[in-house]
Order: C-alpha cells, then structure tokens, then sequence
C-alpha cells in the first residue's frame, strides 16, 4: 500500500483567515480530538479582504489555519470511502461582499492518529515548543505496519499537522475530479510543498 502526503493547494483560492466567530481555540483543531460538542455549528466563513482579487472556490480550500476545508462534494466522496475517523464541522463560505458562495462547506476534523512516521529512518527536527511533535522534516520514512488497516485518510501521531492519505483514496479523489489539493509519495517526502 502507497501513502501520499495530502497538501491543501490552489490557484487564486478566495482565502480563508479564521474560523467562524465562538470556535474553540486554532490549536484544538489540530489535535485530533472530537470539536462537535464546542463547535458552532452552521456557523460562517469569509474570504479575506487582504487577497480582494483571490475568488476562486475549490473542493479542498486553502485558509491560514491549515485546516482541511471540505466542500459538500468532496465530503460526499469522502464518506463514501467509509472514512471512519471523520468529524464535520459543518460551515457557510461567504466571498468578500458577504455573499453565500459554499452553503454546504465543513472541516473535516480527522480523530485519532497512526503511528505512521518512523522515527528512526526519517530525518526531521522535534518541535520546540510542543516537544512531542515533529516540528520540520526533511525527509519522511513511513512504517506501513505500524497503520492500522482501516485508516485511510489519517494525522500522524508524532506530527498531526501531517495528514497521509491512502492511494486508494488518492484515486478516487482524482476520479472524482476533486480540485485544490496536491499529494506526494510519503516515502522519501522532502517537507516541502512545491
């Protein structure tokens, strides 16, 4: 089985700055814990006013935070691969005039986390802050037995920034013709999103 790094990418997206007004806290939104209960559901995002020319809408939208940012469409193939550790956090894009552009958007909040990144072959540095995570790679080596075999679309326990996805999703996103997003084989990965 083949893993891809899954990068959020795209040409003139409408930018997206934060997450809707009462949301918890960024940070949360990368720990791979349930959000539902905090969430403000049916609440709205914009596109940024500091990119007024930016206006492109696309299946997976970019935004500051680096979440990923799922439009109904997606999200409808996404749970047709019976993603099991999917949590929406459903959301209202708006353009920059305030005018409903993505009524069926949501964060797809992935729970939990595999064991996917082998420390020992990988070159990488610790962050400083959060000690437990990988803050920068430089080169990514993957232990596919240490995946469990139902995780298809997946944080990385020691970088839960890092989001990997199986090949088979890989090409049901391309067969689906899903836009914004660039993937890179996992092994040997450089960190870099070019």
């Amino acid at each position: 089985m083949t893993y891809f790094v899954f990068k959020i990418t795209a040409e003139e997206a409408g930018y997206i700055e934060e997450h809707p007004k009462g949301s918890p806290t960024d940070w949360k939104f990368d720990e791979g814990i349930s959000l539902a209960k905090v969430y403000p559901m049916g609440g709205e995002v914009s596109f940024s006013d500091n990119y007024p020319d930016n206006r492109n809408l696309y299946d997976f939208q970019p935004n500051m935070m680096r979440n990923l940012l799922v439009s109904g469409r997606a999200r409808k193939v996404i749970e047709s691969l019976e993603v099991g550790n999917a949590e929406w956090l459903t959301v209202v894009v708006k353009d920059h005039k305030g005018n409903v552009v993505g009524p069926d958007y949501a964060f797809l909040n992935l729970l939990g986390a595999e064991d996917a990144i082998d420390m020992e072959r990988s070159t990488y540095e610790m962050d400083s802050f959060e000690k437990t995570q990988i803050g920068f790679i430089e080169e990514l080596a993957i232990k596919p037995n240490s995946i469990r075999p139902e995780a298809k679309m997946f944080r990385c326990a020691k970088d839960r920034r890092l989001i990997l996805i199986r090949e088979d999703v890989h090409a049901a996103f391309v067969q689906a013709g899903l836009t914004g997003f660039k993937v890179y084989e996992a092994e040997g990965w450089n960190g870099m999103d070019l």
